[in-house]
């Protein structure tokens, strides 16, 4: 009886460790689905205009602009895969330049959000790393952003 007892929590032992890590990476799945879709929400209604659907560069306003839009689709040949999530949100925020751009011809978006959302200052880095996590899934293999 005291072996069957012990084979028993022996079983449940092993079945519980790998139920235990399934429900985790399905909850990080399911907030990271979570993320890439509020992500493409605020692509759709700031970006696609300039930077098209898909990313490529093609929106309906491109044609108008002094310097065309970048293809997001080809930012991780450029930055590396996965993206750099603080680089690319610099870029979008207005801490960093786009040089080839020459002057900033972007809107920076970082303090566009401020009034917008009425927002934190967290909210706004929030609503940036889901843009990030969509551009991600924009790029030709897709994986999850860094946070280097």
């Amino acid at each position: 009886m005291e072996n069957n007892s012990r084979d028993i929590i022996g079983i449940a032992k092993k079945s519980i460790i790998p139920l235990f890590g399934l429900l985790l990476i399905c909850a990080v799945a399911s907030a990271d689905e979570n993320q890439v879709a509020k992500g493409r929400e605020i692509y759709t209604e700031n970006c696609a205009s300039c930077h098209g659907v898909s990313g490529e560069g093609d929106g309906p306003l491109a044609r108008v602009l002094t310097t065309p839009p970048a293809n997001l689709r080809l930012l991780a040949e450029r930055y590396g895969n996965p993206l750099p999530e603080e680089q690319i949100a610099r870029f979008i925020d207005g801490r960093t330049d786009v040089k080839a751009h020459g002057p900033r011809d972007m809107p920076v978006w970082g303090k566009r959000f401020y009034p917008e959302a009425h927002a934190s200052e967290r909210e706004i880095k929030e609503r940036i790393a889901s843009l990030v996590a969509f551009l991600q899934t924009l790029q030709r293999a897709p994986r999850s952003a860094s946070r280097d």
